[in-house]
C-alpha cells in the first residue's frame, strides 16, 4: 500500500500546487460551462426546430460514433497524457501514440466501408459517409486534447472547448434555419472539431521525434487497461440511449438524451476537477510524494458534488418545468431527470477514485472498476429498457454506478488513505436543502406572477434565485468554501 514516506512534504512547498490546480480547475470550469451554456441554448433550438425524430436519429449516430472512436484510440489517448505528463522523452510518445491511434482508426473506417449494409440494416443510419467524418474529427481531437493535458495545458485544453461549442452551434444553427436538418447537425459538429485540431496542434508545436519500441510498448502497457476506463465513461454516457435506440421509437430516444443533457450539465465542475488533477497527480506520484496525493483526493473529493448537490434538489423539484423549456413532448422524461442527476453525482466522485489510480500509475486497478460499471450497465439496460423503457435506463445506470463506486472505494483504500470530508460535503448538502426550501417558498408565493408569463421564463427566475440562495447559505455554513473561493478565483 502507498503510504506517506519520511519527508516532510512542508505546506509552503504543496500550497502553490493547490493553488496551481484550484485555479486551473476553476478555469476548466468556467469555460465548460460557457461551452456547456451555448450547447444548452443550441440543443432548446434544435429542439423546437427539429422536434424529438430528428433530434433521436442525431443522438443515436452520435453514440455510434462514441463507440467507434473508443476502438480507434483503444486506450491510448489515455497513455499519451500520462506518459506526457511525466516529462520525458515527450517527442517520442507523441509520434508513437499518433501513429497507434492512427492505424487503428483506418482499420476502422475500412471496416465501415466493406460492413456499410449491416450497419444501416442494424442501426438504420442511411449515411455511412457521416460516421467516417465524425469518426476522424472525433479520435483527431481526442489525440490533440491527450497532448494538451499531457504538457499539463489543461487551461489551453479547456479554453478551447467553449470556442469548439459555440462554432458547432453557429453552424448547426444557420444549417437548421436553411432547411438542411440533420445534415447541419452533422457538419455543425465536424466544423467545430476541425477548427479546435487545428488551432490545438499549432498550440502544442513541437518537438516531434521518431520513436522507438520501447516508446510503443510503454504506451502499449499503460493503454491495455486504460481503454476500459474510455468505455466505461461512453457506456455511463451512450451505452442506454443505444439500447434505447433497439427497443423504443426515435422520439423517446430524443427526449431521453436531452434529459441527459441537462443532467451532464451538472458534472461539469467534477470533470474540470478531474482533468486539472491528472497531471499533477501524475508528477507527484512518479516522485513518491503520497501524503500529497492523499491532500488533494481529499480536495477533489470535499468539490466534485459542488453543483450536483444542489442539481439534485433542483432537478427534483423543477424537472418539469425544465423539460416543457425544451417543448411539451420532452416533458415525458421529467420523471427520470432526478434519477439521472443523482447518477450523475455519484459518477462524479467515482470519477475523482479511478482518476487517482490511473494517475499513480495503477491502470489495472481502474480496469477492476471500469469492468463493474459496464457489465452491471449493460446487463441492467438490457433488462430493465425493454420492460420500463426510459425510466428503466435512468435505473440502471445509477445502480450500477453506485456499485462501480464502492468497488472503487474499497481499491482505491488498499494504495493510499482515504479521508472522505464530510464535513464539507455535509455542507453543501445543507445549503442544497436550504436552496430546495427558498425555491418552493418563492414559487408558492409568485404564483400569481408566475402564471402570467412564459415557462422559460419562470424557469429561469427560480433557477438564478436557486443557485444564488445555495451559494449564499454555503458562504455562511462553509470557512473552508471562502477560503477556497479567495485563493483561486481572480476576482478575489
Amino acid at each position: 500500500m502507498l503510504r506517506p514516506p519520511n519527508i516532510n512534504h512542508s505546506l509552503p512547498t504543496f500550497e502553490p500546487i493547490q493553488m496551481r490546480i484550484g485555479q486551473t480547475s476553476f478555469i476548466t470550469f468556467v469555460s465548460t460551462f460557457v461551452s456547456s451554456g451555448a450547447g444548452f441554448v443550441g440543443t432548446i433550438v434544435f429542439a423546437r426546430l427539429l422536434g424529438a425524430d430528428i433530434l433521436g436519429q442525431y443522438y443515436l449516430l452520435l453514440s455510434i460514433v462514441a463507440w467507434l472512436a473508443l476502438a480507434g484510440t483503444l486506450g491510448f489517448e489515455s497513455a499519451i497524457t500520462k506518459r506526457l505528463s511525466e516529462g520525458e522523452n515527450r517527442g517520442a510518445y507523441k509520434v508513437a501514440g499518433g501513429l497507434c491511434i492512427a492505424a487503428l482508426t483506418a482499420t476502422i473506417v475500412l471496416a465501415l466501408i466493406l460492413g456499410e449494409d449491416i450497419v444501416q440494416q442494424l442501426f438504420g443510419v442511411q449515411r455511412i459517409d457521416f460516421l467516417i467524418l465524425l469518426l476522424i474529427v472525433g479520435v483527431m481531437g481526442s489525440y490533440v486534447d491527450a497532448i494538451l493535458q499531457g504538457v499539463h495545458l489543461v487551461h489551453v485544453y479547456a479554453g478551447l472547448r467553449p470556442v469548439r461549442r459555440v462554432i458547432r452551434t453557429l453552424v448547426q444553427v444557420g444549417g437548421i434555419l436553411l432547411s438542411f436538418g440533420l445534415v447541419a447537425l452533422v457538419y455543425g459538429y465536424a466544423t467545430g472539431g476541425v477548427v479546435i485540431i487545428l488551432i490545438g496542434l499549432y498550440v502544442v508545436g513541437g518537438p516531434y521525434h521518431l520513436p522507438n519500441r520501447e516508446h510503443f510498448r510503454s504506451l502499449y502497457e499503460y493503454a491495455r487497461f486504460a481503454w476500459l476506463g474510455r468505455i466505461e465513461g461512453k457506456t455511463f454516457n451512450q451505452a442506454d440511449i443505444l439500447i434505447l435506440g433497439v427497443f423504443v421509437s426515435d422520439s423517446l430516444v430524443g427526449v431521453y438524451g436531452i434529459t441527459w443533457n441537462l443532467a451532464n450539465f451538472l458534472i461539469i465542475f467534477s470533470n474540470a476537477i478531474s482533468s486539472s488533477l491528472f497531471p499533477e497527480l501524475s508528477k507527484l506520484s512518479a516522485d513518491e510524494s503520497s501524503v500529497q496525493v492523499s491532500s488533494l483526493l481529499e480536495d477533489s473529493l470535499a468539490y466534485a458534488g459542488l453543483f450536483t448537490i444542489p442539481g439534485l434538489v433542483g432537478g427534483a423539484l423543477l424537472s418539469e418545468r425544465l423539460l416543457r423549456v425544451y417543448g411539451p413532448e420532452f416533458v415525458d422524461g421529467s420523471e427520470v431527470l432526478w434519477l439521472l442527476i443523482g447518477a450523475v453525482l455519484v459518477y462524479g466522485y467515482q470519477r475523482q477514485i479511478v482518476n487517482v489510480l490511473s494517475a499513480i500509475d495503477r491502470p489495472d486497478e481502474s480496469f477492476k472498476i471500469n469492468s463493474v460499471l459496464i457489465l452491471s450497465n449493460l446487463v441492467l439496460n438490457f433488462a430493465l429498457i425493454r420492460e420500463y423503457g426510459i425510466f428503466g435506463a435512468a435505473g440502471a445506470t445509477i445502480t450500477s454506478v453506485l456499485l462501480s463506486f464502492t468497488v472503487g472505494y474499497i481499491i482505491l483504500n488498499r494504495h493510499i488513505d482515504i479521508s472522505v470530508p464530510i464535513d464539507r460535503i455535509g455542507a453543501q448538502v445543507a445549503a442544497a436543502l436550504g436552496m430546495g426550501l427558498v425555491v418552493v417558498a418563492i414559487e408558492i408565493l409568485a404564483n400569481p406572477i408566475f402564471s402570467t408569463i412564459n415557462n422559460t421564463a419562470t424557469t429561469t427566475v427560480l433557477v438564478v434565485l436557486g443557485a444564488a440562495a445555495y451559494f449564499a447559505f454555503l458562504w455562511g455554513l462553509s470557512a473552508d468554501f471562502k477560503r477556497i473561493i479567495r485563493k483561486n478565483i481572480p476576482v478575489f
